[in-house]
């Protein structure tokens, strides 16, 4: 920016200082002058601080302001306490940190980039005051280019507001830019009334005008968000958390409805079959169940989801329990750009719930799981950081995850969704250790704010379960949830109960699919198992009898998990046997037919996993086979999955023997099979199958009874090499190795990144990645 540039206001001093993290003192400074391109760098002050700001004090003279990133909270009051008496600290005040989100309301870029070189980003490199000095002359340019080209009505509220307390620099920007003086009082409010007119609650339009003295910045930057609400961007996390009213008046305006009649905004905005309507296309929610008033259950879970009321939602399987909140999910991000995250016990539930939200044409439901690779994690990390993501779909496993946690610092929530919550209760049939852990979670997050609005939907909750769920949020978060009971009646539903025998058991499974699903009839059948290898059993035996079948369970590659999920659910897979770490949730709503191989655990377990057929409301047959043995062979899979007080006692005192062992000073970092590695005296009964989980659920207990405290996840990469000595030889070994092309791909990317290329071979990574 140069003295011939005549749209940019260029007569001032662009400012950076270095300031020591530890000592509070200036180590260098650098000051650039936007008109004439003179500087002033000092790398080193030490002593000769004084001289210094002498020496920055005469390159501002006859400069029309001073700039800087976050000049105002950080570089003045550093200069002032250095010396107050600088001639420069009179200067009006121009901050490009403050101005970003008016600027840039739709991707606003908040920091400098600092590309030090080539326009990459040389974080390796320390800060250099120089360039960050004149990167903000670059930038001050940029926003007064984009300010230029924002509607009339913005630019004068902004005017108004930003300049309430102390804002001589905004005045002079805002005098520039409009080519006028400050607005009156009257005036500032009228543009803000227009502003705000037809996409906010007209009764707290009528507030926040009337209080807009009081509220400067915060309305300014709630204006600026608003005037691109429902696309995909988010309020600046500093923004969010140096003036909450701006997230505040954005609730207050859009997201709390009024009783007005005439308010157009919240008779249709706040309409649950409205809403309802606009994002899914259904004319009214489902029929059945009802609730104690006769009303359908769907419809009021979604009333009092999208009025912000804590929630427990019972409801049978099929009946539409993911509507409940995904439909509030979506109205409220469209309304205030909040994100809603849904902690889920299985991966398969998740996948479908996004493809479902995706196959309707809305793309703003993300999941991070186990089955992504590295790339795609990022990629959906940095959604939810950007604000691409309304819903996140995660595991409570991943609420200890150091990025997970970053990504999301950088978001609003507006309201935490359990979907399975019985996996919390320690009386539920599906109980998950890290369930526990959420409402920790949810409290230290929250701080000193209101908690966001809790909302737990599962379709199994005897009484003991439903008062565990609705106690732990009370004690934990001091909340009550209004409880929504919809039992789990399934009236499309056939069940019988068959009495076989171990040697004709597979012949009598394959003749109740061959009676009860026919060749001609659409759908498919999910046969349970108590075991992976009897799953693998039935399906061989099934697939010998000419049926396309497969086989499910925990331990398969996630390759393998997800071909045999989506070949089910597109029906190219007749039927598939399973232990019960297949179908929660799974969005295949033909299943005409569900076989028990085996007895389950419990009753409640039996509901759940019939319970996925005939979820598009037709009849469907549910058959348990039997035999004496299968009791017998249950209860003793039950006892071996049970935690004695006595091996719980066992794991605590593992873990002292290893904080002892390493001198961590009471941190330990371990596995579980370290843990069991310091079990002495062996009061842990070892099981394979269950261990790790086992080890997981007694730490649980133990942070339960404050005797301990489980923080995030570590990970850590020891040292290692390759063993290919070349991208070619890289190459050659994944062509022999049975893996997806996509997979394929990302691999020879990490192996480029890793090996230089083979020069005498010739190849290159555009070749690698063809």
């Amino acid at each position: 920016m140069s003295e011939r540039d005549g749209n940019a206001l260029a007569c001032g001093l662009s400012l950076d200082l270095e300031v020591g993290p530890s000592d509070g003192r200036i180590h260098a400074l650098a000051a650039v002058r936007g008109d004439t391109g003179r500087s002033l760098k000092v790398r080193r002050v030490g002593a000769g601080l004084a001289p210094a700001l002498t020496r920055l004090d005469e390159l501002a003279g006859g400069a029309d302001f001073v700039l800087g990133h976050n000049l105002i909270d950080f570089d003045l009051p550093y200069l002032q306490a250095a010396n107050p008496h600088l001639r420069l600290l009179r200067l009006p005040a121009v901050d490009t940190l403050r101005l970003n989100p008016l600027a840039f309301p739709r991707n606003p870029y908040h920091h400098l980039v600092k590309h030090y070189r080539d326009g990459e980003i040389r974080r390796e490199r320390l800060n250099d005051p120089e360039l960050d000095a004149r990167l903000a002359l670059d930038l001050f340019s940029d926003q007064q280019t984009a300010l230029r080209n924002t509607a009339a009505d913005l630019l004068i509220a902004w005017h108004w507001l930003t300049t309430l307390t102390n804002g001589s620099g905004f005045d002079l920007v805002f005098e520039f830019l409009r080519q006028n003086p400050r607005p009156s009082a009257a005036a500032a409010k009228d543009a803000i009334s227009r502003q705000l007119a037809g996409a906010s609650c007209q009764v707290q339009i009528q507030t926040a005008v009337a209080e807009a003295e009081t509220k400067g910045w915060e309305l300014a930057y709630a204006l600026a968000w608003l005037s691109v609400a429902g696309g995909n961007s988010v309020m600046p996390p500093w923004v969010r958390h140096q003036f909450p009213g701006a997230g505040r008046l954005v609730r207050r305006l859009r997201d709390t409805a009024c009783v007005d009649p005439t308010c157009d905004w919240c008779r249709e905005r706040h309409d649950a079959g409205k809403e309802l309507t606009r994002w899914f296309g259904f004319s009214d929610f489902r029929a059945e169940p009802t609730d104690e008033d006769g009303r359908p259950l769907q419809r009021s879970i979604v009333e009092a989801a999208m009025a912000g009321e804590h929630t427990l939602a019972v409801m049978p399987t099929g009946a539409g329990k993911s509507l409940c909140y995904q439909l509030p999910a979506l109205s409220r991000y469209d309304k205030t750009g909040a994100l809603t995250v849904v902690i889920s016990p299985l991966v398969a539930l998740m996948k479908d719930q996004v493809e479902g939200l995706e196959r309707i044409g809305l793309g703003s439901c993300v999941t991070v799981n186990s089955l992504l690779s590295m790339p795609e994690r990022a990629d959906a990390l940095d959604r939810v950081r950007l604000g691409d993501a309304g819903i996140l779909i995660i595991s409570p496993e991943q609420l200890r995850s150091v990025s997970m946690r970053r990504a999301l610092d950088q978001r609003e929530i507006g309201c935490w969704a359990l979907d399975e919550a019985h996996c919390l209760s320690k009386w539920g049939p599906d109980f998950r250790p890290d369930y526990r852990y959420v409402g920790r979670f949810i409290r230290e997050r929250a701080g000193e704010d209101p908690v966001p609005q809790v909302l737990c939907l599962t379709a199994t909750a005897k009484p003991d379960v439903k008062a565990e769920i609705t106690d732990y949020f009370k004690t934990e978060l001091g909340i009550e949830l209004r409880v929504f009971d919809g039992g789990a009646r399934r009236d499309n539903l056939d069940f019988v109960v068959v009495k076989t025998a171990s040697g004709s058991k597979l012949s009598d499974i394959h003749q109740v699919l061959t009676e009860d699903l026919p060749e001609d009839q659409p759908g498919g059948a999910i046969i349970y198992c108590a075991t992976r290898r009897h799953t693998e059993e039935v399906a061989a035996f099934l697939q010998d009898k000419g049926v396309v079948a497969a086989y499910f369970h925990g331990t398969l590659p996630p390759e393998t998990k997800k071909d045999v999920q989506e070949g089910f659910i597109s029906g190219d897979i007749r039927a598939i046997a399973a232990t019960n770490a297949f179908g929660m949730g799974i969005d295949k709503p033909n299943v005409r037919l569900v076989i028990h191989a085996d007895i389950p655990g419990s009753l409640e377990n039996y509901l759940q996993e019939a319970g996925r057929a005939g979820r598009d409301r037709q009849d469907a047959r549910c058959v348990l086979l039997y035999t004496d043995d299968d009791v017998e062979r249950q209860f003793g899979m039950s006892a071996r999955s049970r935690l004695s007080r006595r091996e719980i006692h066992g794991v605590l005192r593992a873990l002292r023997n290893l904080d002892n062992k390493k001198r961590l000073g009471g941190e330990v970092v371990a596995t579980a099979g370290e843990i069991l590695g310091e079990d002495h005296e062996t009061v842990f009964r070892r099981d394979s199958a269950t261990d790790d989980t086992r080890v997981r659920t007694a730490v649980s207990w133990l942070e339960e009874a404050a005797l301990l405290t489980r923080e995030e996840n570590r990970v850590q990469v020891f040292p290692s090499s390759l063993r290919v000595n070349s991208i070619a030889e890289g190459r050659a070994r994944l062509e022999r190795t049975e893996i997806r092309n996509t997979y394929r791909r990302q691999l020879l990317a990490i192996v480029a990144e890793l090996i230089e290329a083979d020069a005498d071979a010739g190849i290159s990574t555009d070749e690698l990645m063809a």
